[in-house]
């Protein structure tokens, strides 16, 4: 039998998530105003989106048609680039920020998912031929995860002669799914797999020893 696609994502969704996924359900063909009627955006945020995702090669027109003095054009999906929808500006280049969390947490859930680790290690798993994820950016995200109540520290670091800095793992029922815990601006973290705030930062967190 053959496997079934999974075209959605669970939890709170983007108005670009839900256009991306009405792309996926209509791959062979599909209009703007078949996708503001199946993902309930409006048009002002659909169009932008669609020609945004044409300069990038993820969709093309299959055909065009004029009615009166509108042009209606039909796309089709030619990169699936699987549930999540492309981070691209408006030029249909690649939006990169956040992109490292994306990868570490992505690490922590096939990678290392029953091992623990560094945030050393974290960024080494993390990083590929075209982004390097640093040594700080990983630090700042595992304290945070950490205080977020993610990750569990199963070796506390060393200082000294032979220093080591801590060893984590991610703890399985805090896996809530494939998109990254964002960390906000404001020292809160937002898990949108879970659709709410799972930590906000109180006097008195401080990072300990990594």
């Amino acid at each position: 039998m053959p496997k079934k696609i999974n075209f959605e994502m669970a939890g709170s969704k983007s108005p670009r998530q839900r256009v991306w996924e009405a792309m996926r359900h209509q791959a062979d063909g599909f209009t703007v105003a078949s996708l503001c009627q199946r993902s309930k955006v409006e048009i002002a945020v659909v169009e932008p989106y669609v020609s945004a995702l044409g300069k990038a090669g993820i969709i093309v027109t299959l055909s065009s048609e004029k009615a009166f003095c509108v042009t209606r054009h039909t796309y089709g999906l030619v990169d699936d680039r699987g549930l999540e929808a492309p981070r691209i500006n408006r030029f249909g280049k690649e939006i990169t920020r956040g992109q490292g969390n994306d990868a570490m947490w992505g690490t922590l859930r096939r990678v290392l998912r029953h091992q623990a680790f560094t945030y050393r290690e974290l960024a080494a798993f993390a990083s590929t031929s075209t982004h390097i994820v640093k040594v700080k950016t990983a630090k700042e995200y595992v304290q945070t995860l950490h205080h977020a109540g993610y990750l569990r520290c199963d070796v506390k670091a060393r200082r000294g002669n032979g220093a080591q800095p801590a060893k984590y793992s991610l703890i399985a029922t805090m896996d809530s799914g494939p998109r990254a815990p964002r960390v906000q601006s404001c020292k809160m973290v937002f898990d949108a797999n879970w659709d709410r705030v799972v930590w906000e930062h109180k006097t008195g967190d401080d990072d300990g020893d990594m």
